[in-house]
C-alpha cells in the first residue's frame, strides 16, 4: 500500500484505491486495563478502561502487519466494537461509522528489527529477523481529546509512506 501523510485517511481507503483486499487473522477483541503508556498516550489514568483490538492484517491473504489498537471504553465500548468491527477494515473506520468526531492525528514512524524471540516477530510468522516499519499513532478528536492509540509494525513491501512539504518560508542567500 502507498501512502501520503498529508491527509488522515485509513488503510482501508489506500487499499481500495489500489484494488487490494485486506483480512485479519488472530483478530481478539478484548476488554483490559490501560497501561503506563497507553494512560499517557490517551491522558487517562493507568488502569482505566479500554477496548484492545488486536490482528495480523493480511494484504492479499499474505501476513503484512502486527496492529494493536486500544480505545478508551467511554470513547466505544466493548459490545459495540465486537458488534460492529469488520475483519477487514480500521478501527478508525469503526470510529467514523460510529460518528466518533476525530479531527486529527499525531504519527511516530521508525524503522526497527523484528524476529522469533518478539511476540509481533512470532505473530507474523518470521522464521529469521526482519526489518519492519513501526507506527505509533494517537487519534484525537475535533476538540483535542485523545480517542485512539495505535501500534503497528508493516513488514517489508506492505507499507510505502511519502510526505508531501509545501515551502512556506525561505531565506535568500545573498
Amino acid at each position: 500500500m502507498q501512502s501520503g501523510l498529508e491527509r488522515l485517511e485509513t488503510y482501508t481507503i489506500h487499499a481500495e484505491r489500489l484494488g487490494l483486499e485486506l483480512d485479519s487473522r488472530d483478530l481478539r477483541i478484548e476488554a483490559v486495563r490501560a497501561d503506563a503508556g497507553e494512560a499517557a498516550a490517551l491522558e487517562i489514568t493507568k488502569g482505566s478502561p479500554l477496548v484492545k483490538v488486536s490482528r495480523m492484517l493480511l494484504v492479499e491473504g499474505k501476513p503484512a502487519a502486527w496492529m494493536v489498537d486500544v480505545v478508551p471504553e467511554s470513547v466505544l465500548g466493548i459490545d459495540r466494537v465486537r458488534e460492529r468491527f469488520r475483519p477487514d477494515a480500521m478501527v478508525l473506520d469503526l470510529l467514523v461509522s460510529e460518528g466518533v468526531p476525530v479531527g486529527f492525528s499525531q504519527m511516530f514512524i521508525e524503522a526497527t528489527m523484528i524476529g522469533q524471540e518478539q511476540l509481533v516477530g512470532r505473530r507474523l510468522g518470521l522464521q529469521s529477523p526482519s526489518a519492519a516499519l513501526s507506527l505509533t499513532q494517537t487519534m484525537y478528536l475535533a476538540d483535542g481529546r485523545p480517542a485512539q492509540y495505535s501500534r503497528d509494525t508493516f513488514l517489508p513491501g506492505h507499507l510505502n509512506l511519502h510526505v508531501v512539504r509545501e515551502l512556506f518560508d525561505s531565506r535568500r542567500l545573498s
